[in-house]
Order: structure tokens, then sequence, then C-alpha cells
């Protein structure tokens, strides 16, 4: 049965969370806790498909047990929504996320609102459950195309040691003057009628217009391949021969091996076949990759949109009503009270506002990519009172609106590194054209990397590079580090032209 865990200290809240999920879900079996410590007990253990988490509780408060679920392994895909009063705060909503929170919700809260975030955070963790088990089922079956491989290669290595061969010898006329009878086993031809009948050239016929070759003193042939046409199959062997000379060191025939290689052929041809069938099915896990990406994004402005269209028109038609009677005379108290309103009502709409283009900013889709690195900068710059500035800004960036999308969110990205880790006072995002590639360069001057941590970083590193650089590789895009220790960071990403 599907669980969905929550962790507060207040027994109120749990009950009216408890008759919420009831009403709504009522396939789950809903699970509770009063502190940090149980809850995490609970999570490892329960394995739930959603946590609604407190912030402030007695021992560990939410961010504390959130950035905990978020490092287990165990726990790391699991959606974390966090509810509580601080919700309020955009420095809190700020420090939630930065802990790992998917989502948060201010108290007190709309059941309305509760289940609309409960529903996107379930169809996003299908989503990710589905890919996981894919991913699950293409590294098991890697691991059996290895396995068969690493076997059929041991029965390859008997073979090579039992194998036979066949030795044959042909004078200065190219005429075969002896051969192994063991050809009859292997090319279906008797030795006695191959000696002193058939050359050189027939016995060795080939369908490779680039085989040919002219027996003398000073050729010398060594691990070749051919092909050759037995009844209606095909064997490989490879060739080896070399001359000998008579009494008189004059030149008087060729001398060879031949092995037969068939079988590691087969297996050589069989294990490339199975090369591009991997490489294909990686390639749609990427283009799938995308496809959530793309389904995540959507999700993200249809919320943005109803957040706008809905909540944010009713609260500026509030606003209205109330600036209609703002003019009459109140007494002192009742004044106190209209002004307070609006107080609350212009920070619900703020918050609204701030909150439409934390999930989708309309002005990617109204002005375009460089008008959002502005408008993100300058976020930035008022938030975290770090210097700013975009270089480049009037190049039109001719890319597709789903590519702008995932730039976006990548230079997003590589911009929160930037404030989580670099310590930098300034970012800088600079947009170039070379020919037909655009490229964007992040570059801060904070503490920067050693040669020997970038290589880490993208070879072993967080989940963070590894996925911008999937999806950029996915659309032809790459992504580059240069960094230098105290002299700051420029991550560059390179993408192709594209027509909208």
């Amino acid at each position: 049965m599907k669980k969905i865990l929550a962790i507060d200290d207040n027994e109120i809240n749990l009950e009216l969370l408890n008759q919420s999920i009831s009403r709504y879900y009522p396939d789950f079996l809903f699970l509770r806790a009063t502190n940090g410590e149980t809850g995490l007990e609970i999570a490892f253990n329960e394995n739930p498909e959603i946590i609604l988490l407190d912030i402030l509780m007695p021992g560990l408060n939410g961010y504390e047990v959130c950035e905990i679920l978020k490092k287990n392994k165990v726990t790391s895909h699991i959606p974390v929504l966090m509810i509580s009063a601080l919700g309020e705060n955009p420095g809190e909503r700020t420090k939630g996320l930065n802990a790992g929170a998917d989502a948060f919700l201010s108290k007190p809260f709309m059941v309305a609102e509760l289940q609309a975030q409960i529903n996107v955070a379930l169809r996003i963790k299908g989503v990710e459950d589905l890919l996981r088990k894919r991913n699950k089922n293409l590294e098991l079956s890697i691991r059996t195309q290895t396995n068969k491989y690493q076997r059929r290669e041991e029965r390859i290595q008997q073979i090579f040691e039992h194998a036979r061969q066949f030795y044959w010898e042909v004078d200065k006329e190219g005429t075969v003057v002896y051969i192994s009878p063991v050809i009859e086993s292997l090319l279906k031809l008797k030795s006695l009628d191959v000696m002193g009948k058939i050359s050189f050239s027939e016995l060795f016929q080939t369908e490779s217009i680039n085989w040919h070759i002219k027996l003398s003193e000073k050729v010398e042939i060594k691990e070749v391949e051919i092909k050759l046409k037995v009844g209606n199959t095909f064997l490989w062997f490879t060739f080896n021969s070399f001359p000998f000379f008579d009494k008189k060191k004059k030149y008087a025939g060729t001398r060879g091996i031949c092995f037969d290689v068939t079988q590691r052929k087969k297996a050589e041809m069989a294990l490339l076949k199975n090369m591009k069938q991997i490489q294909l099915y990686q390639e749609k896990l990427k283009k799938l990759n995308n496809e959530i990406t793309l389904i995540e994004e959507r999700e993200r402005r249809k919320i943005a949109e109803n957040l706008h269209d809905s909540l944010g028109q009713t609260l500026s038609l509030a606003y209205l009503k109330l600036s209609a009677i703002d003019n009459q005379k109140f007494e002192e108290d009742v004044r106190n009270k209209v002004d307070e309103i609006f107080n609350l009502l212009t920070k619900a709409i703020n918050e609204s506002r701030d909150l439409t283009y934390d999930l989708s900013p309309p002005i990617l889709y109204e002005l375009g990519l460089i008008s959002t690195f502005k408008w993100r900068l300058q976020q930035i710059e008022k938030v975290n009172n770090i210097k700013t500035q975009i270089v480049g800004e009037k190049i039109i960036l001719n890319i597709k609106k789903e590519i702008a999308i995932f730039i976006y969110r990548i230079v997003n990205e590589l911009l929160h590194n930037v404030l989580k880790h670099a310590f930098a006072t300034e970012i800088t995002i600079e947009i170039e054209q070379k020919g037909k590639k655009y490229f964007i360069t992040v570059h801060d001057n904070g503490v920067g990397i050693n040669n020997n941590s970038q290589k880490k970083v993208f070879n072993h590193g967080g989940f963070g590079l590894m996925s911008i650089k999937e999806r950029l590789e996915s659309f032809n895009g790459h992504l580059y580090l240069k960094s230098e220790l105290g002299k700051g960071t420029k991550a560059v990403i390179e993408l192709p032209e594209y027509s909208n």
C-alpha cells in the first residue's frame, strides 16, 4: 500500500493532514511522526511516496531532516513538501529549497493547494520512478550481455588453444605443392585434389576486391585476415606466409599457415551488433530524460499560470475593492485594520508573483532567454548582495523554444552552484556567437577548483553536472569547465544554432 508521511510536532496539524489525506487519497496509508528523529526512522523503514515536513520542531528541525533525507540513497528520491508558517518569508522558502525540498506550502494552507502540490509531486515521482526502473533494467541487461560476452570469450580462447590450422606450400609458379589433410574438415577439399592441381589464387579465392597478393621472394605476410566462402557459408582465417629458398639461395616458393578464427569473428560481429543496440537504448534514455524535463516544465508553467490567473487576479481584485473604500473616513482602529489588510494583500501579491517566477518565469516565453538571464541576475544581486552583469545581451539566440527552456534551467543550476559553493562577489553571464555556434559562459570570481578536482567533478561528481552534460549532449551541446584555485570558475555552454 502506498504511504504518505507527515512530520509535525503539532498533533492538531497532523490530524488535519490525516483528514485531508483520508478524503482525497483513500488508497494511501497516512503515517505520522511528531519529531524529526522519529520521522527519519519511519522514512527509512516505510519508504513513503511523499513526505509532508514541518520546519520548527524540537530536536532536528525541518531543514536538517530534509538534508538528511536527500543525502541518503534510500530516501533521496522521495519528494519533500515543506509546510510551515515560515513559508511567507522568501528567505525561509529559499533555505528550504536549498536544503532539498521539492516544494513549499505556507500555513495556514488551503486544502486545494495542498492537493495540487501533492498531485504534482506524485506525478513527477511517478515519471522518475519509471526512469529509474528502466535504468535498472538497462544495467541488468548490460551486465547480462557482459557476462555472456565474457563466457563467449572464454569459449573462444579454448577454441584457440585447440584450434585446427592448415599448412600450405606453393612453388615459385604459385602451384600448391603441399597442404595439410585437415582442409577436408575445414574447406571441404581433399588434399590430393589440391596438390599439383590448384594454384595459390584459386585456393584463396575471396570476395574482397582488395585481396590480391603476388607471391615473391620479397613478400612476407603476417596476421592478415581473409574471408573464404565454403559451400553456403563463410569462414574467417588469419593468413601468415613467408618465402623460402633453395640451396642456391634462389626463390623456390612460399610457405604459410592459416588459423580458423571464424568463431571469434562471429562473436565480434555479435558484440558490435549488441553494442549498437546498447547505444540505441542509451539514446532512448536521453530522449526520455528530455521528455520528462519538458513534462516537468509544462507542469511548472501550468501551475504558474494558474497562480497568476486565479490567485493573482483574486488578490488584485481584492486590493482594488479595498482601494475603493480607502478614501472614506474611518475611526482610528478601523483605519489601522484597513492599512493592515492593505499590507497583507500587497505582501500576498508580491509573494504570488515571486512564486510564479520561481516556477516558470513568464519573461522566458515573452521576451526570450537573454532577458530571462538579465532578470535572474537582478534577482541574485538583490537577494545575495552580489555584483552581476551580462555581456552580449544584444545577440539574438536562434534556438528552439524547448532547448531555450533547457538552457535556462542549466544556467540557473550553474548560478545556484556559484551561490552555494564559490563564495563569489561577482557573477557574469557572457553570450557569444562564433559561426553557427553559441557560447554561454557563467563566470564568477570565487574560490575556484584545481585541475584534479575538475576531473573528479566531471567523472565522479554530483548529479547536477552529470545531468547538465547529458542534456547538452542530447542536442549536440557541450559543457566546458575552466577554473583555478583563487581565480574563479568559468562554465562554458556550447550549443549549435537551431531554427525555431
